[in-house]
């Protein structure tokens, strides 16, 4: 059951992709109506690699060790999705993997602040003590 969810396939990774090569194509059409077409080719072409290598990514097939990692899933639990049919077995019956693409992304519990912004949950906690 291989289901491919085209730029969102990695979530927020495959959309920032999608909307950078988006942006880089129509500053590209800006650029040649204002005469400057070598630049725009270029930029044209950064943008083309960019959404092929975004593919090739998505289209890594991944040992379910490597797997794990990525996804926050148990290596227990995505080899029951791959024997489930859940996700596709892009490997072998007794080695299984599986794309990047095919990857299920476990939600994060807690997501820790970023370095510069204090945690505004823990300092609430604190003043009711």
């Amino acid at each position: 059951m291989n289901r491919h969810r085209g730029s969102s396939a990695l979530g927020p990774s495959g959309c920032l992709v999608s909307r950078v090569s988006t942006r880089w194509r129509s500053e590209a059409k800006i650029l040649h109506l204002r005469g400057a077409s070598e630049q725009a080719t270029v930029l044209e072409q950064c943008a083309s690699e960019l959404d092929q290598e975004s593919r090739l990514f998505s289209l890594e097939e991944l040992t379910l060790e490597d797997a794990v990692g990525e996804s926050g899933y148990s290596y227990s639990a995505l080899e029951k999705m791959v024997r489930s049919g859940r996700i596709s077995n892009a490997g072998l019956p007794n080695q299984p993997r599986i794309r990047r693409g095919d990857l299920p992304k476990k939600p994060c519990s807690r997501q820790e602040p970023p370095a510069h912004e204090p945690d505004l949950a823990e300092l609430v906690l604190a003043g009711k003590r």
